[in-house]
């Protein structure tokens, strides 16, 4: 019996011992501590400084980019990726003797490697991507990096990639599209030649 009301004690005492703390929070809470009022409100980018060193890099969860005019469309990265969030579509050239080149200056990268391919699908889909890095490793022409850190000279650093939909997430990053508009694009060259 002594038992039973020591816990109903030591339970309304501990009860009331956390309403004191919530009451006395509440009015002694500084200004600014409360959730944030998100798309309006948002706190301020951290200060340090982005680099090679792990030592001062930055927490800022980057995104991936990719400079589409240098991919050759060797699948390489999408091979890589342990999620499988990268899809990537190729077509040969054209026509046989037909050059890339032609099309829209898109068949020389900047490392002057000429592409046998033309990439017509290059889609990352960034919610199921885990932020491993495995992708930009293996590509041998370096057009896919994530943005800020080492390649803060290529991207700049855009501290929120948040969107209100899902499907926004999907970056289309290939400039034909589809093999429709591949074929739409030939059309239009051969109609200007």
């Amino acid at each position: 019996m002594v038992k039973y009301f020591s816990d109903i004690f030591n339970s309304t005492s501990a009860i009331l011992g956390g309403m004191f703390l919530t009451i006395n929070h509440l009015f002694r809470a500084k200004k600014g501590i409360a959730t944030l009022q998100y798309p309006e409100e948002r706190w301020p980018r951290p200060e340090r400084a982005i680099g090679f060193d792990h030592g001062s890099y930055n927490v800022i969860r980057s995104r991936l980019h990719v400079d589409i005019d240098d991919c050759i469309g060797c699948l390489k990265c999408e091979r890589a990726c342990p999620v499988d969030c990268i899809k990537i579509e190729t077509e040969k050239s054209p026509s046989r003797g037909e050059d890339i080149k032609d099309i829209n200056h898109i068949g020389i990268t900047s490392n002057s490697t000429k592409k046998a391919l033309v990439v017509t699908r290059f889609d990352i889909d960034m919610s199921e991507c885990c932020y491993c890095n495995l992708c930009t490793y293996p590509c041998p022409e370096e057009c896919i990096f994530m943005t800020g850190g080492p390649n803060e000279s290529k991207h700049s650093i855009d501290y929120e990639f948040s969107e209100p939909d899902r499907t926004d997430l999907i970056y289309h990053f290939s400039k034909p599209g589809t093999k429709d508009g591949l074929q739409e694009m030939l059309n239009n060259k051969k109609v200007e030649a």
